[in-house]
Order: structure tokens, then sequence, then C-alpha cells
């Protein structure tokens, strides 16, 4: 099998515009977001999982990273991973830490926050390329 051939092509494509809590809106990640989708699905073979808005709450990016990606990709698939949205860097006792930013998160509370880390290591669990 040479690098161009893959039993599965999954992309995950996240857009957030419309926060709660108090942070403020983006104009255009959700529209971002979709026509990434778009092209990836259309000009190269992708399966597409979108979470838009209030589908890309902490609750649903955890579910997403720790049991639904692991069961829909093998050693032979690829994935490809997009978010658009807010992100955050705060000084952590290693340097930086860096945090994507659900829909639903509280401004200044990181347990309401995506670590970078997480998100890291979940990715380089999987069986995929």
């Amino acid at each position: 099998m040479n690098n161009l051939e893959f039993s599965r092509s999954l992309a995950v494509v996240i857009g957030v515009d419309q926060y709660i809590n108090g942070i403020v809106p983006l104009r255009t990640a959700v529209a971002d977001a979709n026509a990434i989708a778009h092209t990836l699905q259309q000009d190269h073979g992708y399966e597409i999982i979108t979470l838009l808005n209030e589908q890309a709450n902490l609750k649903a990016l955890q579910a997403l990273i720790q049991s639904k990606l692991p069961n829909l990709t093998l050693p032979d698939s690829r994935l490809l991973l997009y978010f658009a949205g807010h992100g955050i860097a705060q000084d952590g006792d290693d340097g930086p830490a860096g945090y994507l930013i659900p829909q639903d998160a509280i401004p200044g509370e990181t347990q309401s926050y995506l670590p970078m880390t997480t998100l890291h290591d979940a990715l380089t669990a999987l069986r995929c390329r």
C-alpha cells in the first residue's frame, strides 16, 4: 500500500461562532468550517464529521476524542482535524498551556476548556496515520 491509499479518510471539522457565557462571538468560524468540510468531501473524498456551534460543547468534544474517534479509525486510515474557534494560551507549570475553547466554556475556568495536551494525547493514541 503506498502513502496515497487509505481504507478510510475521515475529517472532523469543528466551527464555533456563537459562544455562550459571555465569550465574544466570531463571524466566520462556522462558514470556514463548512467550506473546509465541503472541499474535503467533494474534492478529496473524505467522510466528514462536523460539530458546529452548540454541537461543539466540552462534553461532545471529550466524547469525540475519547470514544468516537478510537472506534472509527483503523491502522490504514487517515484523520484530519480542523478547528475554527477561540483558543487561549496561558502560563503553566511547564511553560505555556494551550486550550481550545468549546462553545459552552466559562471564561477563566480552565476546567471548561479542552487542553491541547489532552487533544494531542488522544490523537496520538489513535491507530490511524
